[in-house]
């Protein structure tokens, strides 16, 4: 039986404790105003280099550690590829390269892995379970320090890089050992707002003999972080953190982008000139939730639809973008045809109200480019998030029943920030959660306008990740 299938029959809650028990002895976890710069601007047309022993120039070897634990990840470390282009760097999946033999899952059963399985269970939101399980198994990892440094020293000594970057949480404390054994320097880059879980581990006796070669990046401002998320943290730790250093986000969400794209996608998306525009950006991972999104939409009453959009005769009606992932896998094909189905079926009680189910698409930040877009409805997860903040973009960050622990933070600061507001699905399609839904979709129409008109509203947006860290590269090699 695959996995998708045994998902969905009745036998995989006892499937889960026992997965539970595997992740917790795997060791193998499931995760996940500008401040000036003091330092040297290395601009990218300035080409990073270091003198090796012969005095010569050459390109550094940099090692980046990510991991497959949600999509976020991954976004993270293209963002960090695409700001060091003159440097050489070897991205490894640290669980499915150095630690892939503390997987005991898959050494039990080859088809499986603990990220596999991590994936699953967030597709399915069991958020509860995972945030259990993320109670327990960052401890199983640091009962088994050993074993992880050594295999970490292994893997670095063979290829031997210039520099260590992380953007995996749990493992830094680990992986300091090991930058400090072959003295290279070593940089967390952190993708949550709240940095803790990459902080994990890491104590008072943890710093590195010259502080110019550890460092931990803190997305935002000290004034408006330090308050939410940094008071626990060892002086020495707090010493290492990077302030207003960015998130890594892609750099096409840096970019102007030209209106003839943007005309483009009106076209391939049918927007017409009299709609505002909503997207739904969580693929096929919550099926149930997208249906929800838009079962609230179609049956919401004109007083509701004013409320969300004003009075503005010339652009009165809402189109509702639900991207599905990759439709060739079944169940996402099958949630993009039940979504543009729901149009014609007696949920829809507004004409003004579309719903429009297509495609995933690579897009994304030409999609929340375009000026009648004023929300994105999706999980707080880091990348989500910090690339949305980037674009000015407010959110409405999506949860079912509570947000996983590490992706809280990401909300919180939001909220905190005036960057979006939440909406917690029960599955009810009444007029209480309608209201609410367009409460909240008022407040978000309203910030859109507020954060693009104002440059200075969202100063998160100003902060120019490439840039510090080009900088702290170079100054980290010197």
């Amino acid at each position: 039986m695959s996995l998708k299938k045994l998902m969905h029959t009745h036998l995989f809650v006892d499937l889960s404790r026992f997965i539970l028990l595997i992740l917790i002895f795997s060791a193998n976890p499931a995760w996940g105003s500008q401040d000036s710069q003091a330092a040297i601007f290395v601009s990218e047309k300035e080409t990073i280099y270091i003198t090796d022993a012969k005095l010569a120039k050459r390109r550094p070897n940099l090692m980046l550690f990510s991991c497959s634990y949600g999509a976020g990840h991954k976004m993270a470390s293209q963002g960090i590829i695409e700001s060091l282009p003159d440097c050489t760097i070897h991205m490894v999946d640290i669980y499915e390269g150095p630690l892939r033999s503390l997987d005991l899952l898959r050494s039990i059963s080859p088809q499986f892995s603990n990220q596999q399985i991590y994936n699953e269970m967030a597709k399915k939101e069991q958020n509860r379970l995972l945030n259990f399980m993320a109670k327990i198994a960052p401890q199983a990892l640091l009962w088994q320090r050993e074993k992880v440094e050594d295999l970490l020293s292994t893997y670095v000594l063979r290829h031997k890089p210039d520099m260590l970057i992380s953007c995996t949480p749990l493992v830094n404390s680990m992986l300091l050992e090991v930058a400090k054994k072959f003295d290279i320097p070593l940089l967390v880059v952190t993708t949550d707002i709240d940095i803790s879980a990459f902080c994990y581990g890491l104590d008072s006796k943890c710093a590195f003999e010259n502080p110019q070669k550890f460092r931990i990046t803190v997305p935002y401002a000290e004034e408006s972080w330090k308050n939410q998320f940094g008071q626990h943290y060892p002086q020495t730790i707090q010493k290492t953190f990077q302030y207003s250093f960015g998130y890594p986000t892609r750099r096409v969400f840096a970019e102007q982008i030209e209106a003839s794209v943007l005309e483009q996608l009106r076209s391939a998306y049918e927007i017409k000139n009299d709609e505002n525009v909503i997207l739904v950006m969580m693929g096929g991972n919550t099926a149930q939730a997208a249906q929800v999104y838009a079962k609230l939409l179609l049956g919401m009453s004109e007083g509701e639809i004013n409320q969300i959009v004003g009075n503005n005769p010339k652009r009165s009606k809402i189109h509702l973008i639900c991207l599905c992932g990759d439709v060739s896998q079944m169940a996402n094909h099958s949630l993009m045809t039940q979504l543009n189905q729901l149009n014609r079926t007696h949920y829809r009680q507004n004409n003004r109200v579309r719903i429009h189910a297509c495609p995933g698409t690579t897009k994304i930040a030409e999609l929340v480019s375009l000026p009648e877009l004023f929300t994105v409805i999706s999980k707080p997860g880091g990348s989500t998030v910090n690339e949305m903040i980037k674009k000015k973009m407010p959110m409405i960050y999506h949860i079912s029943d509570i947000p996983l622990d590490w992706e809280r933070g990401n909300m919180t600061y939001g909220e905190a920030r005036h960057l979006g507001k939440h909406f917690q699905t029960s599955g009810k399609m009444d007029g209480c959660a309608r209201a609410k839904l367009a409460g909240i979709l008022s407040t978000t129409f309203a910030l859109h306008h507020q954060m693009q008109s104002n440059s200075n509203l969202v100063p998160e947006a100003k902060i120019d990740f490439s840039h510090n860290l080009r900088t702290a590269v170079h100054q980290m090699l010197r």
